[in-house]
């Protein structure tokens, strides 16, 4: 009998499923963060390793052969691709396909739209817009960093914050609101502490991307300045779906919405919906098929030139609500 493996691997935590060809799911665990960009290679196996051992402990007689997608955090960009892949060949206790090695917002795009044609946009620290054409082509927009890109994304939203407070400190915008509360969330008393904090990493990206519900509230509550940067954002983010529209190539288009700044503020949702729904009506927002778990699984299998048999197909969106 042939298993499927899916890996969903993230900075935070990293889950797998292992199915079998008829949807029986064989294993499962969680385990700590896989992050290509930001563990060590040995953390990174350390981690791996685990999860495999906690996932094909119990395995039933009869399976023989095991085709694996690893969605891993920052593998699109990872310099170290070849050495990553040669460490996912011999992780599995049982025979298996050359691993495939891809980034989480793929699988995550593949989970969401069930193998099919239309868009992703992730909105959380970061932010990505990926498409789905009708040959089965994923097309890319943003998600260069929050360095250089991450438009419309939390951390965004929190640089923007940061420099309205330093801006405000030294005179260049009027008094306001800035300081007081930024200053406040970052557990800071004065500009000079805050420079201390982020100079050591005391205050890194995610510190700053945390500011962005602030942000929010502060727009709700009349600032014009969080007004402004709210507008902002969501116009980034109209934008990058727009563009990856067009590359995409697709007439009406299901769009999936995830990350924080889209499912966990229901006031930001809101109004980004109502911005795409002017910008481009002929692109409808629906809810997620599956968990990008389940897209990791799929890959596997469409990977292994097994196609997608409906019986697994049913089994796997079932698997959602888990």
């Amino acid at each position: 009998m042939k298993a499927y493996l899916g890996i969903d691997g993230g900075g935070t935590r990293t889950r797998s499923l292992l199915v079998s060809e008829t949807g029986e799911v064989l294993g499962r665990a969680v385990v700590g963060p896989s992050n290509v960009q930001q563990v060590s290679m040995e953390n990174l196996y350390e981690n791996l390793q685990l999860l495999m051992d906690q996932t094909f402990d119990g395995l039933p007689e009869g399976v023989e052969y095991v085709s694996c997608c690893f969605g891993l955090a920052g593998a699109a960009s990872a310099k170290n691709k070849d050495d990553i892949r040669e460490m996912l060949v011999n992780l599995t206790p049982v025979p298996s396909e050359q691993p495939i090695l891809t980034s989480d917002a793929h699988i995550a795009l593949i989970g969401a739209l069930a193998n099919r044609p239309g868009l992703m946009l992730i909105a959380g620290t970061g932010s990505i817009c990926l498409g789905r054409d009708e040959d089965g082509v994923t097309h890319r927009t943003g998600g260069w960093g929050p360095a250089y890109d991450d438009l419309g994304s939390g951390s965004w939203i929190g640089q923007q914050a940061m420099k309205a407070t330093f801006q405000e400190y030294d005179g260049r915008r009027p008094g306001g609101a800035w300081q007081r509360h930024v200053l406040g969330r970052l557990h800071c008393d004065s500009i000079e502490e805050l420079l201390s904090k982020m100079k050591i990493g005391e205050i890194s990206n995610p510190h700053i991307a945390a500011l962005a519900p602030m942000v929010i509230q502060l727009a709700q509550g009349g600032v014009d300045s969080a007004e402004e940067i709210v507008d902002g954002a969501i116009h980034e983010l109209v934008r990058m779906v727009v563009v990856t529209h067009r590359k995409s190539k697709l007439a009406e288009a299901p769009l999936i919405l995830m990350g924080g700044m889209l499912e966990k503020s229901e006031i930001f949702s809101a109004r980004f919906a109502q911005a795409l729904k002017e910008a481009a009506p002929n692109i409808q927002i629906h809810k997620r098929l599956m968990a990008p778990i389940i897209g990791a699984v799929v890959v596997a299998c469409k990977k292994s030139q097994d196609g997608l048999p409906l019986e697994l197909e049913k089994a796997l969106r079932a698997e959602l609500i888990r």
